[in-house]
């Protein structure tokens, strides 16, 4: 492989991931990484709150631990011992006008012991049925199915309603009831095809685990620790403020031809960037595949950081904040206690909250100005723990079809991609429509990029 070039485009955790992997692993590659911002990271950003001593994710700020992607890639980077845990595990959801604590143990929102469903959450025939196997009304069918379909088929609409698509949509701003329990929630669709029922299933598997085990984990400096180390390892191999506005065939290889006019010749391209901005650099090679891309659907979502002093507001340091159901009439969808959270983030001043809005089937916070929105989000904050102060500081950001909606059927589309691409080879296309958006989904993706691209060119 000595002397061969391949250009990565796009600088988020993807793409990092994918640089990294072929530099450490086929150290003679010469790699290059193109990033249209000036700075590195995507939708992983941790940056100072303006007025208060401390750095605060902007975007996601944690990852599974269950799947072993992002923690053993923070091994291998030496951020082993800087992990940390939520300080605070338990979680609420706002249904009915008030705050209801989400059943413990459940697996995404499915509650595996009636016992734990606080009174008048769910009617006493869900609670019935929450007792027992958990089986499928009918056979479940073949292949990809949505969330909605499995989960209402095996435990009931109430359930599902209430408990599951506040949780799973979550996750992306979705409909569970359109999203592909394949890509969302592999072990669900398992455990419900399983003889002996999806609860049953999931309560076996629960039985194996360490129930004290931490699910989520982060750096304690926030998600950019992670982005700044692949940054620096990678060091001048990235090109920031530079963007890819074309792939072309050169004999064997390909050019990439950049914004500021220059060009990197390469003998493979692997593409991160978000699907439809993927879509038209393929576009000339790859049509079908570029269409699928560009078919994908995206919801635009708002994370405001918003602190208030500890003398107007005081939250529960055992609650790690709470979700909103889908018909409470309110903006936010979620909102997350930082201080109790992390316990790097307990400020003995100010109250930390991040609070999220926007779903694929509600763009309101796309048509106000960040005045209005932060005063609707104000009001939602004091709807649901009472604050009638304002905040003290509020930081917004905005971030426009930033989360894919995985249809039912999307990895047949993926595989799609993929075929499509063969034609073309040497240019790969990855990122967060790959596997999912969660970190953990992101890291697979350049991982796999990665050791695609080595067996192409070995």
């Amino acid at each position: 492989m000595a002397g061969r070039r391949i250009v990565v485009v796009g600088a988020g955790i993807t793409g990092l991931t994918a640089a990294h992997r072929l530099v450490v692993d086929h150290p003679h590659l010469d790699v290059t990484v193109l990033e249209a911002s000036t700075v590195t990271g995507g939708k992983l950003r941790t940056t100072p709150l303006a007025g208060i001593d401390m750095d605060v994710d902007e975007g996601a700020d944690a990852f599974l631990v269950r799947v072993p992607w992002a923690v053993e890639l923070c091994e291998e980077l030496g951020l082993a011992d800087e992990l940390v845990a939520p300080s605070a595990r338990r979680a609420s959801l706002w249904l009915d006008g008030r705050l209801r604590p989400i059943p413990s143990p459940n697996v995404l929102g499915v509650p595996l012991d009636p016992m734990t469903v606080a009174p008048g959450l769910l009617p006493d025939a869900d609670l019935e049925r929450l007792a027992g196997a958990g089986r499928p009304d009918a056979p479940l069918p073949a292949g990809d199915l949505s969330v909605g379909r499995v989960i209402r088929a095996c435990v009931g609409d109430t359930v599902f309603e209430r408990l599951v698509d506040p949780l799973i949509g979550g996750v992306n701003a979705g409909r569970a009831d359109d999203l592909s329990c394949t890509t969302m929630a592999p072990g669900l669709l398992a455990a419900a095809r399983s003889p002996d029922g999806l609860l049953a299933s999931l309560r076996h598997a629960s039985r194996a685990t360490d129930p004290a085990a931490p699910a989520f984990n982060a750096p304690a400096g926030g998600m950019g620790r992670l982005v700044g180390e692949l940054t620096s390892r990678l060091g001048d191999r990235i090109r920031t403020g530079v963007e890819a506005t074309g792939i072309e065939r050169a004999g064997e290889g390909w050019v990439v031809r950049t914004s500021d006019g220059t060009t990197a010749a390469a003998d493979a391209v692997v593409v991160t960037t978000p699907a439809h901005v993927a879509a038209a650099l393929v576009s000339p090679h790859a049509p079908e595949a570029a269409s699928v891309l560009g078919g994908l659907r995206h919801a635009s979502v708002v994370v405001a950081t918003m602190a208030w002093r500890r003398t107007d507001l005081e939250v529960p340091d055992d609650q790690s904040g709470f979700l909103v159901g889908r018909g409470e009439g309110l903006l936010m969808t979620a909102c997350s206690f930082a201080g109790s959270k992390w316990a790097h983030l307990d400020d003995p001043d100010h109250t930390i909250l991040r609070v999220s809005c926007g779903r694929i089937d509600d763009e309101r916070h796309d048509a106000m100005h960040d005045a209005g929105l932060t005063a609707a989000l104000a009001t939602d904050v004091r709807t649901t723990l009472g604050v009638q102060a304002p905040p003290v500081v509020v930081r917004l950001t905005r971030w426009p079809r930033s989360l894919v909606q995985f249809p039912v059927g999307h990895p047949e589309l993926m595989a799609g991609v993929d075929s499509a691409l063969a034609a073309s080879p040497g240019l790969v296309v990855t990122g967060a429509a790959r596997h999912g958006v969660g970190i953990p989904a992101c890291v697979r993706s350049g991982t796999e990029a990665a050791a695609e691209v080595a067996a192409l060119i070995g």
